[in-house]
Parts: structure tokens; sequence; C-alpha cells
């Protein structure tokens, strides 16, 4: 058998029980025959026979009103095992029912909108949950589930507009998210070469989250789209002073203003005290491209040298041995350094650089809404910079 069918096994039993011990022994049908029937449903259960159970215990939930919440229950259990008709089937049965009062009504309304969003049918789970959503006691849960709606169908402004709400019911904080939102609209605005909108969408974001890192990548491409570079290098240099770690993620950018402006030495600057705060590979090949640009390779090869002693790591190695062998200025005593750049290389391109903090989803690509379990912002790069010792 199943195990997860042991798992309803145990409340199953114990109601069953409860019913027969606090009905009157004389009455003929509820300390008869509500048990019997019940009790020949977790018989089936027993014997792997689901679908014949389920025949039972909806002939059972018609007679008697006290085995409902059981019934949903058995409803939920289906839908966790991926079988959505039968749960469907259940709860279906249990709204269609006339006499039913309407707490117990909207319990089962909920259980059926579960079934709808389980089963990809959004557009009838969100009707459920949005008449839900305007009940008390089920506003936070069918809330949290048009968020899940509106998120996966990318309709942004509605769900700015259900996670606002849930701000203010709710423990949890949906700024972080929200800004993600407006982030979302700025990104279409930019396509659509609406900048002035798209700057308003940003307000927003850093109104919910002053330190909204992809807020702050966005508005530095707009203004070096307006070619104002020196702005733009402001906007993402801001980063090193609440979140050095991630200057990785716009080192290309400030390269790409500093270069437009002309202002090599500057970005030398910048690109020495960066790899101070983060010896990110990133920064590392920035500051030797640009040595290597202005004084030549050998000279390239002589900073990227003195990086690797300072912040040893397993990239820094593999550029540097992979520079040597390409230029093939290995000895022949040391060409068998070769294999291990060609293992290093294997190492660092097999390697994942980012990871989810919620579901562990492991990534080379930094993505603001993780794949796996679609959570904002739950993507970090991985430490492994020092790999091989060092500071």
């Amino acid at each position: 058998m199943d195990p997860v069918w042991l798992l309803l096994l145990l409340p199953l039993a114990a109601a069953g029980g409860w019913l027969m011990a606090t009905h009157d022994k004389t009455s003929p049908v509820k300390s008869q025959g509500v048990p019997d029937a019940y009790f020949k449903g977790l018989s089936f259960l027993l014997n792997e026979q689901p679908d014949k159970a389920l025949k039972v215990f909806l002939e059972v939930a018609e007679v008697d009103d006290e085995t409902i919440e059981m019934h949903m229950a058995l409803g939920s259990l289906f839908r966790r095992r991926g079988e959505i008709e039968k749960a469907t089937r259940i709860h279906q049965n249990l709204v269609a029912r006339s006499d039913l009062e309407d707490s117990l009504r909207s319990m089962a309304l909920f259980e059926l909108a579960q079934d709808y969003f389980k089963a990809g049918l959004f557009g009838t789970a969100e009707d459920l949950f949005r008449e839900l959503h305007l009940l008390t006691e089920y506003k936070e849960q069918a809330g949290r589930f048009l968020l899940q709606i509106y998120d996966q169908e990318k309709e942004w402004l509605q769900a700015i507009n259900v996670a606002e709400n849930l701000n203010q019911i709710s423990d949890h904080d949906y700024s972080e998210t929200i800004a993600h939102f407006y982030c979302e609209l700025a990104e279409i605005s930019i396509g659509e070469g609406n900048n002035s909108e798209a700057e308003n969408h940003l307000e927003s974001a850093f109104q919910h989250n002053p330190r909204c890192l992809r807020a702050v990548i966005q508005s530095g491409r707009l203004a070096s789209m307006r070619g104002n570079h020196a702005n733009a290098i402001a906007i993402w240099r801001g980063i090193e002073y609440w979140s050095p770690l991630s200057l990785g993620e716009v080192v290309g950018h400030i390269v790409n203003g500093y270069l437009a402006l002309g202002d090599k030495k500057s970005l030398k600057n910048f690109l020495e005290g960066a790899i101070e705060m983060n010896p990110d590979p990133r920064i590392l090949s920035a500051l030797v491209d640009l040595t290597s640009n202005d004084k030549g390779e050998e000279a390239g090869e002589m900073k990227l040298l003195e990086l690797v002693r300072q912040y040893p790591s397993l990239h820094g190695m593999y550029m540097l041995m992979k520079g040597r062998a390409e230029r093939g200025v290995l000895s022949q005593q040391d060409k068998d350094y070769s294999i291990v750049a060609n293992l290093l290389q294997e190492v660092v391109e097999r390697g994942r650089n980012y990871h989810c903090t919620q579901c562990g989803f492991q990534s080379n690509t930094l993505h603001w809404q993780c794949p796996g379990c679609k959570g904002w912002d739950t993507a970090h790069r991985q430490l492994i910079y020092h790999a091989i010792g060092g500071k």
C-alpha cells in the first residue's frame, strides 16, 4: 500500500471511533449506518482500491454532515498524490450541496480552488480565490494563491495590488517581491522605449526596497542610454557602500561607462579598490584586461600572477595557465601543466556560481526569480573565490 494513505488512516479511524462514541446507540442511522459505510471505505483504502473508497466516501458525505471535513481531508490527500480529478470530484460534490452551512462551504470552496490551481486551471482558480479573498478567514490564504497566479501569468499590476494588500494583513514582508514586480514593469517599458514610465516604475521599486540591486542596475542602464555615463557610473558604484559582494554584477557596466568617458585612470582605481572588497573573477578579469590593453600581454600576465598570489582561486589559476599555454611560454619541462589547465577549465566551467537559498537550485546565471521554487531574490553568488587558500 502507498505509505501516503497511512497518513489518512489514523485521523480517520479516530474520527470513526468518535462518531460511534458520541452518537446514541439507539440511533439506527448515525450509530450504525455511517460507521459501517465509513469503515468500508477504509477497507478499500487498505486494499489499495482508492476508486471504490472514493465512491463510498461520496455516498457517506450525502448522508451525514459530520463526515464532511474528513472528506475534504481525503480530497486534499488525492490532490497531494497528484490525482486531481478525484480530489475535484470530492470537493465539487461538497460545494454542490445546498444544505451545507456557510463555513463548511467556504472550506470546501477553498479546497476546490486549490484543485484547479494544481491542475493549472488558473482562470477558474482565480475566480474562486477572488471570492474567498473577500472572506476574513481566507483573505490571507487566498491572497497568497492569487499572488502566485498573477506572478505566473505575469500580471504584474494585479500582483502588486495583492502583495500590497498582503503586506497589511500578513506577518510576512512582501516589499522586496513588490520591488521586483515594479522592475518587471520597468523592463517592459524600457523595451517599449518608454523610459520615462520605466523611471516611475523604478522609483516605486526603490520605495519598497531602497537597496534593490535589480533596480540599481536598471537605473544605471537608463542613465547610460541617455548618454549620461558619469551618472550611470555613480548609480552602479553606489553598490560599493551597501553590497560590495554584488559588484561583480555591475563591473561590466562600470567598465563600459568609464571607457565611454575615456577615463581609464578612474577605471583602474575603481577596479583595484573593488577587488580588495570582492575578489570576484569578473573584477579580476577586468583589471587584467585593462592592464593588458594599456601595457601589453606580458604586463597583463604579471598582473594576473600578482592577483592570483594575493587572491588564490581556481578561476585565477585557470586564467594564468590557459594564457601561458596559448602563448606557448611554458617550458618543455612544464608542458604537463597544460593538463592541469584543462582540468581546471573543466572544474570552472562545470561549476555553478549561483544557488537558491530556498530550494538549492544552482545556475551559472543570476536569475532574479528562481526557476525552481519561483522565489524572488533568493539566488546568491557562491563565495568560492578562495577555493585553494589565501585570505
